[in-house]
């Protein structure tokens, strides 16, 4: 164990300590249901995630409709528990069968394809991760191999995780000739709201900036395109830098704008002094525009005149429970193309 191992285990709670102890110590639980069960979460989440950046930049706010109903009416079932809510109950995939969810990335090619291995291999490797899903979610003693399997998909899914990440931060300026409600806004500035960015710049040294990404299975805007608009894969996404040392209160920024959250499609930071808030193309611009603004109040609200300083993932582990939409330091707000030997999953 590394002395950073060490540290982490000596930082959760005495309940989850005594309760790992109890499994491991006691031979009650295999070692390798463990580590198939860590893996295999490592995996779920991760294509949860995939799913609805996707299916959000294809669909905008309708990006569930498609999904099989029984994911809805479990989540609604789910609220009535509401003493019992997990973060994740803001997030209908989380409610959808693990068969169903890995269909979809195969039903839906054109969305996932660029991300996965071979549509075939896929198809067969589908088959493969259900079988070692029944088995975690029945308690079944795993088979010898079922933890190389899960290790061998986490690689193959690597790049493709790199490339849906780091697409998703590689932003553009939009056209200033483009005739988009947004553009008209806060890049010349005529929301009522607009005059916040001069405001941010000399009173609070924090800098604004909208811009534009395209999904890699999207079209990119020509350079004779007059607007953006409604167009199935684009994004935007208003940024924020706070310099000077200053840093931002992530959490309590979500509580002031979660009023706004069906129209958001995720809220990232890549460190204590920053923040984007990104929406699909899709949505309509106006309303997106009142959002930008009231984000923008709540932003220089929230940023504290101390100096922050916790090490970067000791802070992201702060926000890591707030959502499913908000992103702290993970891949959906630090990877760029330029990375090169990073494993998102360290498999």
């Amino acid at each position: 164990m590394t002395q950073s191992d060490a540290s982490d285990w000596q930082n959760l709670p005495v309940q989850v300590q005594q309760a790992l102890s109890a499994g491991w110590n006691t031979g009650a639980i295999p070692a390798p249901a463990l580590a198939l069960y860590s893996r295999w979460w490592q995996l779920e989440t991760w294509l949860r995630s995939l799913i609805y950046v996707e299916l959000r930049s294809a669909h905008g706010s309708a990006w569930a409709d498609g999904l099989p109903p029984n994911s809805a009416n479990r989540q609604q079932q789910d609220a009535a528990y509401h003493y019992m809510q997990t973060p994740d109950a803001q997030d209908q995939l989380a409610y959808l069968d693990a068969s169903p969810l890995l269909q979809l990335t195969h039903d839906q090619w054109p969305l996932f394809g660029s991300y996965l291995p071979a549509q075939k291999i896929w198809a067969g490797r589908i088959e493969e991760l259900k079988q070692i899903r029944n088995r975690i979610g029945h308690c079944r003693r795993p088979h010898d191999d079922d933890l190389d399997r899960m290790e061998q998909t986490l690689r193959d899914l690597e790049r493709g995780a790199l490339r849906a990440t780091s697409s998703f931060n590689d932003h553009s300026r939009p056209n200033q000739q483009w005739s988009d409600v947004l553009v008209h806004n806060w890049v010349h500035n005529n929301h009522a709201d607009a005059h916040l960015i001069d405001h941010a710049s000399k009173q609070y040294d924090a800098s604004f900036r909208l811009t534009v990404s395209t999904r890699p299975w999207a079209q990119s805007p020509a350079p004779h395109d007059t607007r953006l608009g409604p167009r199935p894969g684009c994004l935007w996404h208003a940024c924020w830098y706070f310099r000077g040392g200053r840093f931002f209160d992530l959490e309590q920024f979500w509580r002031e704008i979660e009023i706004d959250k069906d129209l958001i499609m995720l809220v990232c930071a890549d460190s204590a002094s920053s923040l984007q808030v990104s929406f699909s193309a899709l949505e309509d611009q106006q309303q997106v525009s009142d959002v930008i603004g009231r984000s923008f109040e709540s932003a220089l609200a929230n940023i504290r005149f101390t100096h922050h300083d916790e090490d970067p993932a000791t802070w992201a582990k702060r926000f890591a429970n707030l959502d499913p939409r908000v992103h702290a330091g993970t891949p959906w707000a630090t990877a760029h193309s330029s990375m090169r030997g990073v494993s998102l999953f360290c498999a």
